[in-house]
């Protein structure tokens, strides 16, 4: 009977130490999100793996996030987008929906921004008779079919060349592609512009711009031409 008193004893003291531990566990577990002190949790859900569901934390899940890498404090709108959309080659489609953000002014575009339509530059780049040599006055003109290529990296150019109607159809032909090899050769060795992407055509004499009955006409049909080819950035 007395021993029965003692193990009843025991045991009570057990579960007596046993609740007190449990209390001072409890006691010094982790504040939650809810304690004041800590603050609300990111804007960031997870599915059940833990992968987060709204990279850039806009409060927009990204599988509606059209702008998914808004910075952090930006105002977004519904979308994910920032607040004052902004258009900055003025085509319509606004930054952040833009894939092709350095459109062409006046280039017809997709929902993307991107547009696969042919521009035509005509350079105002004129040879000398006889001549396929490039003036240094022409560099800044050029260049600007270097830039649209560089812009849209697809882009392929074919590079017209042209003459008067002084000579033969065979001379002005010959004369015509060196023109043509010559703008080609300027934007590889001074825009590192790929020579696979530049095509050099020779038209001769059969596309004139001007009368070639004057000696002012002649020297605006001994010219060069560029063609694009812009083709939709992915």
């Amino acid at each position: 009977m007395k021993k029965s008193c003692i193990l009843a004893v025991i045991i009570l003291l057990l579960a007596f130490v046993t609740v007190a531990q449990a209390e001072v566990m409890a006691g010094s577990s982790p504040k939650s999100f809810a304690d004041d002190s800590i603050g609300p949790p990111p804007c960031v859900a997870v599915d059940i793996s833990g992968r987060p569901l709204d990279s850039d934390q806009d409060c927009v899940p990204d599988y509606l996030d059209k702008c998914p890498n808004t910075p952090a404090g930006v105002d977004v709108d519904k979308d994910g987008c920032p607040g004052c959309p902004v258009d900055s080659d003025n085509d319509g489609v606004i930054d952040c929906h833009d894939k092709c953000p350095n459109t062409p002014a006046g280039a017809t575009v997709d929902k993307d921004g991107c547009s696969n339509e042919k521009v035509t530059i005509t350079l105002n780049v004129e040879f000398d008779i006889d001549q396929a040599v490039i003036k240094d006055k022409y560099r800044d003109e050029i260049k600007k079919v270097a830039d649209f290529m560089k812009v849209h990296p697809k882009a392929t150019a074919a590079i017209g060349g042209h003459t008067d109607n002084v000579g033969t159809a065979e001379y002005n032909e010959r004369l015509s592609k060196n023109r043509a090899n010559s703008v080609r050769q300027y934007l590889i060795d001074n825009f590192d512009i790929k020579a696979s992407r530049l095509t050099a055509i020779a038209y001769g004499s059969t596309k004139p711009i001007a009368s070639n009955n004057t000696e002012e006409g002649r020297q605006k049909n001994r010219r060069v031409e560029a063609v694009l080819q812009a083709i939709q950035v992915k």
